[in-house]
């Protein structure tokens, strides 16, 4: 049986908030705990290799 490994992991991410301003936009961001981002963070992103793998 393997054994676990933990491996920090950077990404950089880009996340569609609606707001009037930049300002409000930030202090949206700010009010989110890390589960409303992470959530918001999967909800937006593209996932291109899916549509590249060979179902088995």
């Amino acid at each position: 049986m393997e054994d676990f490994k933990d491996i920090g992991v950077t990404l950089d991410v880009v996340l569609s908030i609606p707001a009037k301003t930049d300002a409000e936009a930030y202090e949206r961001l700010d009010n989110m705990d890390a589960l409303k981002l992470l959530k918001l963070a999967v909800e937006q992103c593209e996932f291109r290799e899916l549509e590249n793998e060979t179902r088995h």
